[in-house]
């Protein structure tokens, strides 16, 4: 950080900013498949449609294809601004097509027309993730507060998490299907109108127009972040990491069918796997960021392997599977966030000046796609390979994290090599 920069902040603006993120994170986190709706849509597509595994992890895919392609809404936002403005228009009209999908969605139970107001919420969620994350660089390289601000959007985006993780299993274990549903996705739809309206009074930002030579930088830097061999090394690495088909889709048939845990104890899981996500943040910014690369990924991968083979625990029904089970999802969601603010480090190291949103959105893009992919090759190994098996999937993914460890050592030989300064840092070096 520059200190010049923090010490010159106006602390008003300062607030307003930390207000929008935190409360942008908060509500991304609320409305992403798998926030409040995350376990209702689960429950009603297993129980009211009858859907199998596989069939339910490859609706939840196509209907997460927005979140695939997020690079996309990155360059239009930074190339196209819309009626004068590049990210305060664009994030305005984004919730509110994520609020009308909401909306539509609370009042539908046919699958294809479901399938599409999905799409619908992805879509926008994800372009509003992608703008805000956009505006954050502009405003943090602005006022020297990137960490903070970074700092606050994942401690909001975690809090979120072990909210709707516990209000979503007591939605699913309450009501019926298509009425747990129909809540939750009504109850959503507030998220995204608040991070309209939050927009409109707290984004102050100056007009622009297209300009050819803004354009021109901005596609040379485009090429240089895509070109770089640590974004190359760190999209392989997640692809690895993500791999874990165990998770997901089959965990939660596996825990539904066959150790027989009630919806709102599933609920209960999915925040005490936030809750490690807390920890895991904590635990990353405090004691590994002061590490090398390598020695964050050992530590990672190692640590992770432990936590995924010691779900065989949970791969028989048994007296004991309760009591086992929150400990080992605290576990792995500190384990996850760990790894993956790991990945993001890497990431902004290989971020040229006038990239750095584009980028990012390529390597959430990515880990984003690795999940899903992860989640439909698992479920039709759990149903059509392993007639149902919980724990061959563990060994395989345990098998991709392994995998990680060639990495390591191209990860540390490129944590030397820095990408050019920009100006701030440049007259901070000087």
């Amino acid at each position: 950080m520059n200190p010049a920069s923090a010490s010159s902040t106006d602390p008003v603006q300062a607030r307003r900013l930390f207000l929008l993120f935190g409360l942008a994170y908060f509500a991304q986190s609320f409305a992403q498949m798998g926030g409040l709706i995350g376990q209702p849509l689960n429950f009603y597509l297993k129980e009211e449609l009858g859907l199998s595994a596989s069939e339910v992890s490859e609706y939840l895919a196509i209907a997460s294809m927005p979140w695939v392609i997020k690079p996309v809404y990155g360059l239009v936002s930074d190339y196209l601004p819309l009626f004068g403005y590049r990210r305060k228009t664009w994030l305005m009209l984004v919730n509110l097509l994520a609020a009308a999908g909401f909306m539509w969605l609370g009042g539908l139970a046919e699958p294809a027309s479901l399938v599409i107001a999905l799409t619908l919420t992805a879509f926008g969620t994800a372009a509003s993730d992608v703008i805000i994350d956009a505006l954050m660089v502009e405003k943090g390289a602005e006022t020297g507060l990137t960490a903070r601000f970074l700092g606050t959007q994942w401690f909001w985006f975690k809090v979120a998490a072990v909210v709707t993780a516990l209000a979503g299993g007591f939605l699913a274990n309450t009501f019926e299907p298509a009425t747990a549903l129909h809540i939750a996705a009504t109850v959503t739809m507030l998220a995204p109108i608040a991070v309209l309206t939050a927009s409109y009074f707290l984004v102050q930002e100056k007009p622009s127009r297209i300009e050819l030579a803004a354009m021109k930088q901005t596609t040379q830097s485009v090429w240089l972040a895509v070109r770089s061999p640590k974004l190359q090394l760190a999209a392989v690495f997640v692809t690895l990491w993500c791999f874990s088909p165990g998770f997901g889709t089959p965990l939660y048939f596996h825990m539904t069918d066959v150790l027989r845990f009630d919806q709102q104890f599933i609920g209960q899981l999915s925040a005490f796997t936030a809750a490690g996500g807390v920890i895991g943040a904590w635990l990353f910014g405090h004691v590994l960021a002061r590490r090398s690369v390598a020695v964050q990924a050992n530590v990672a991968i190692s640590a992770a392997i432990l936590a995924v083979l010691a779900y065989l625990a949970l791969a028989q029904p048994s007296s004991h599977a309760q009591t086992i089970a929150a400990p080992l999802h605290v576990a792995v969601g500190t384990l996850n966030q760990i790894g993956m603010l790991m990945i993001l480090a890497v990431a902004a190291r290989a971020c040229p000046p006038r990239a750095e949103g584009f980028t990012f959105a390529v390597m959430m893009s990515l880990y984003n796609a690795a999940d899903q992919l992860s989640s439909v090759i698992g479920a039709r190994l759990y149903e059509e390979t392993f007639q149902q098996s919980f724990a061959p999937l563990l060994w395989v993914a345990a098998g991709s994290l392994a995998l990680c460890y060639l990495l390591v050592p191209s990860l540390g030989r490129q944590q030397g090599q820095a990408m050019p300064l920009r100006p701030a840092e440049e007259s901070a070096a000087g």
